[in-house]
């Protein structure tokens, strides 16, 4: 499997490209994307007395708003993904009353 190149605007030099969702090999300035990717050493912290372990990174840039970047961990992917589906259902529900 080919490894995704890093995108221009990377933050992050430590982080490997796990995925990019992008247009083209490399997306210019003026184009949006989201690249997801993995840290070579973890981000641990505590908060509030609640620990955190953070070895992944998700990264989204548009032309207005530049690089957001989120530290997260596995759970935190896999939650994402309860709460887009979630949120498809409910729209699609929504539209259907329409």
């Amino acid at each position: 499997m080919k490894t995704p190149r890093r995108p221009w605007c990377c933050p992050e030099p430590r982080c490997s490209p796990v995925y990019n969702i992008q247009v083209g090999d490399l997306p210019s300035p003026g184009e949006s994307f989201v690249c997801f990717g993995r840290m070579e050493k973890p981000v641990e912290f505590t908060y509030d007395g609640s620990p955190h372990r953070n070895d992944l990174n998700h990264c989204d840039y548009t032309p207005l708003k530049g690089v957001i970047r989120w530290q997260e961990n596995r759970d935190d992917w896999l939650a994402a993904r309860r709460f887009y589906d979630i949120a498809l259902r409910k729209l699609s529900a929504l539209e259907g009353e329409e």
